[in-house]
């Protein structure tokens, strides 16, 4: 069976650029460059990895989203940053991308499409891969089923099907992490929850959340039971939340379950196609070749970081080359089909 890792790129990324601000090439930062590739060829050595897909947030990625929820992101859309760290980013993520073009590693962008939205939709649509999520965003918890497991690079553990995850302090099996978030919110994608409500108390209410997978309607079917009602019971069941803010139309908790959730139900058609074609392509080994990306580390000074020894620069790029040595077999087994 193909053993997958899926990376989420500008998670990926942002983890080395914000993490490791001392390391330069000259005048360039290369922290984020750096601690991408290292971090994949980590991966792909220890997990035996034999494809790669790397899923990039594509050009206003969050437009679906703000339709149904104008403040999503809002706190993130407004933080201000620098000229230097913008040009920054954005030649370490095009450097990225060039390595990965030689190192047989797949990857894709789409319009108007967020890269865990990409990542939700290949793990759906996959049969016969074992997957690994590569990600910082605990959001993606909601994915890991029998045959996709999630690698947290803030806590650098790996989460299977089966155990429970981290999420506000408390353990839960993974499959409750869309509801949790659908009621008690969150504050990074600037999503409102219910007023009072956070997870202790939604614990309280509903027990069963520690142990096995709840619904959103057999938490409010619950409250509907009860004789007495709280005031927090009610806050859930009318959907108040913080937020002044009023939505017509539908509840304020069918909305945040819509957002929260993850797959194709944001993708454009364009993306669900490439997302297809890109889970099957063989890579075309025309052009490509690891020592190209040799020249990239030389010029880019990654050699300079790597252990004081002869041989350091290959132990850094083997794990790439029995992936490279994958792939050209894969292709040549295609064609010859």
């Amino acid at each position: 069976m193909t053993r997958t890792l899926l990376v989420d790129g500008n998670s990926l990324l942002s983890t080395g650029f914000h993490g490791i601000k001392n390391m330069y090439n000259g005048t360039d930062h290369i922290g984020g460059l750096y601690h991408f590739l290292n971090t994949l060829r980590k991966h792909i050595d220890g997990y035996l990895i034999t494809k790669v897909v790397v899923f990039w947030d594509g050009k206003d990625n969050t437009h679906p989203r703000l339709k149904l929820y104008p403040d999503y992101k809002l706190k993130r859309r407004l933080k201000n940053k620098s000229e230097e760290d913008i040009q920054s980013y954005a030649k370490q993520k095009l450097r990225v991308q060039e390595y990965l073009e030689e190192l047989y590693v797949r990857q894709a962008t789409f319009p108007k499409c967020e890269a865990d939205d990409c990542l939700g939709h290949y793990c759906e649509k996959s049969r016969d891969e074992e997957i690994i999520i590569l990600t910082s965003d605990r959001d993606l918890l909601q994915l890991i089923s029998p045959k996709v497991s999630l690698y947290i690079l803030s806590l650098s553990r790996l989460f299977k099907y089966g155990e429970k995850v981290p999420l506000n302090g408390i353990n839960i099996p993974s499959n409750n992490v869309r509801l949790v978030k659908t009621i008690c919110g969150d504050s990074s994608d600037n999503i409102y929850g219910i007023k009072m409500v956070g997870i202790k108390s939604l614990i309280k209410i509903k027990p069963e959340i520690l142990e096995e997978k709840v619904t959103l309607k057999e938490v409010i079917d619950s409250i509907k039971e009860k004789d007495k009602v709280t005031q927090k019971e009610k806050n859930i069941i009318e959907g108040i939340t913080n937020n002044t803010q009023e939505h017509e139309n539908q509840h304020i908790l069918d909305i945040n379950y819509t957002i929260i959730g993850v797959g194709e139900q944001f993708l454009t058609q364009d993306a669900i196609n490439g997302i297809k074609e890109l889970s099957k392509e063989a890579i075309d080994p025309q052009g490509r070749h690891w020592k190209n990306a040799l020249d990239l580390m030389m010029s880019d000074g990654l050699l300079n970081i790597l252990p004081k020894k002869d041989d350091s620069w290959v132990d850094f790029v083997r794990p790439f080359l029995r992936l490279t040595r994958i792939e050209k077999d894969f292709y040549k087994n295609k064609k010859n089909d």
